[in-house]
């Protein structure tokens, strides 16, 4: 991260000098939209820091020399935890962001966070979870370790709502999943519920994989646990796979294994067992000919807690800004 801490300053809080940046509302909307992605990040980060160490001042060069804050407007894209913690002025050639002091008993969460990556199954969707839904569920898997009828939990009870016959499409996924042989355009008897998850394999597919599997363990292991079939239409319930000639399956296998292992994970209980799942290679036949394959991903539900990357939150310690580690958010 490009952010670096200001030892030497006029200021008496912190400063945090986040580079050069582009800004204004038109001027943003125009330029490469990786750098603005880049960009964006690095100041929301650095806010984020000095919220949970705080407050400060994060400090910007800016790039195009006919700006002016009050004629441009600022441009960048900040999350709506930030509301009434920041004011913003231009200083000729920089632009200043004074960050307040993360207030923990207003918010209700002891640090600010710009994502959990902590997600549950609701309904047909996998949801991240927001920091005091992710305070709730923590607390209530806890607990559950104790006593299994705790009500503060995100329980499979309460994310189930609206979402009928949902045992006899488990089941339904489950006599899939035990298949060995499916036919290219098969309809499929049952629909995407808390436990079943269809995804279609995108033209890069290890991209797919590192893209959404992450995000569908975290849900399942995280509610009750279910089933993904990458290679099936989300709408029509149609098997299409992936074809032949574009998977490797021994490769495919080692990055799905390697995904889902270094998944980070925290632990209530003294077992600290590892996320169960399994994964199968369903052939897909066309006309009596292999045409490829579905990818069958089932998992179990997890003892604690799943995540599906490391929490978005960030600190100054040692005069650098860090992320925090999933065992300190």
């Amino acid at each position: 991260m490009s952010v670096k801490v200001e030892l030497e300053t006029n200021f008496a809080e912190c400063v945090l000098n986040a580079g050069k940046i582009i800004l204004g509302n038109k001027q943003r909307n125009e330029m490469n939209p990786q750098l603005q992605k880049k960009q964006n990040k690095i100041i929301v980060n650095a806010i984020c820091a000095l919220l949970n160490s705080g407050g400060g001042v994060v400090k910007a060069e800016i790039e195009n020399k006919d700006y002016n804050f009050e004629i441009h407007g600022v441009g960048l894209k900040m999350p709506s935890i930030f509301k009434g913690y920041l004011d913003e002025m231009q200083q000729g050639d920089l632009f200043l962001i004074f960050v307040k002091s993360w207030n923990a008993e207003a918010s209700g969460v002891r640090l600010a966070t710009l994502s959990s990556n902590l997600y549950h199954r609701y309904r047909t969707s996998n949801d991240v979870m927001n920091s005091q839904e992710a305070l709730a569920f923590l607390k209530g898997r806890s607990q559950t370790l104790v006593n299994t009828n705790d009500s503060n939990s995100l329980s499979p009870q309460k994310v189930q709502v609206g979402v009928q016959n949902d045992g006899n499409i488990r089941a339904s996924a489950a006599a899939l999943f035990a298949r060995t042989r499916l036919q290219f355009l098969e309809k499929l008897n049952f629909t995407k519920s808390l436990h079943v998850e269809f995804k279609m394999f995108s033209t890069e597919v290890s991209q797919c994989f590192n893209e959404s599997l992450p995000s569908c363990v975290s849900a399942f292991a995280n509610t009750e646990g279910g089933y993904i079939f990458f290679g099936v239409h989300d709408e029509t319930r149609q098997v299409i796979g992936c074809e032949k000639e574009k998977i490797d399956l021994a490769t495919l296998s080692h990055s799905i294994d390697y995904c889902i292992r270094n998944l980070p994970v925290h632990h209530f209980c003294t077992q600290r067992c590892e996320i169960k799942y399994a994964v199968k290679f369903l052939e897909v036949h066309n006309q009596g000919v292999l045409h490829g394959y579905v990818c069958a991903v089932k998992v179990e539900r997890f003892c604690c807690a799943v995540f599906a990357k490391v929490p978005s939150s960030w600190q100054v310690k040692d005069n650098r800004v860090k992320q925090l580690a999933t065992k300190e958010w």
